[in-house]
């Protein structure tokens, strides 16, 4: 029993350590090769899938660009005021200083401005009010509300008198667009 007792542990020992090579030089690789082609594949995944997301979004905007393109001129209408139509505007800043008692100088040329494209014009403006300060916010709102397309590029609010009347001077600094 001796002799098979031996036999049997150095068959175990044999086989344990075929065992061992066989997981060192070929499982091990293999699963390394498996993981490394894994990750290829998730990067794979990921490219494709960014690659049909954008894919979608360009169709979208195709599908978004052929529903506005017959508003451009409308919208170029609403960006662009027209020249001959300084009245107009004026006229509507004015009643929105008088719905708040505000008083307002106005000061911008339509004939020197930077050209920013075929008969457009980038025309430079200054509103100065002068008016209790909450008023002056509400006349800002409602500026901010109109149909004319008018950039405040600086403001400041200055208080004009010494006491605490709430009467205040603003001074706005922007642009508008033209068009002819």
């Amino acid at each position: 029993m001796n002799k098979r007792f031996l036999r049997s542990i150095i068959s175990i020992v044999i086989l344990s350590i075929l065992i061992l090579v066989l997981v060192i030089l070929i499982i091990t690789p293999t699963v390394k090769s498996i993981k490394a082609i894994n990750a290829d594949i998730l990067g794979q995944r990921t490219l494709l899938e960014s690659r049909y997301k954008n894919r979608l979004n360009t169709r979208e905007s195709i599908q978004n660009y052929n529903q506005l393109s017959p508003k451009i001129p409308e919208l170029t209408n609403a960006i662009f005021l027209r020249t001959g139509a300084e009245l107009e505007f004026i006229t509507a800043l004015e009643a929105i200083a008088n719905k708040y008692s505000v008083s307002q100088t106005i000061n911008f040329d339509t004939k020197n401005g930077e050209a920013v494209m075929q008969n457009k014009r980038k025309v430079p403006i200054e509103i100065s009010l002068n008016g209790d300060y909450l008023d002056i916010l509400k006349y800002l709102d409602n500026l901010a509300k109109t149909q004319f397309y008018l950039i405040i590029e600086n403001m400041s609010i200055a208080s004009k008198t010494s006491d605490i009347s709430g009467s205040v001077r603003a001074l706005l600094k922007g642009y508008t667009y033209w068009q002819k």
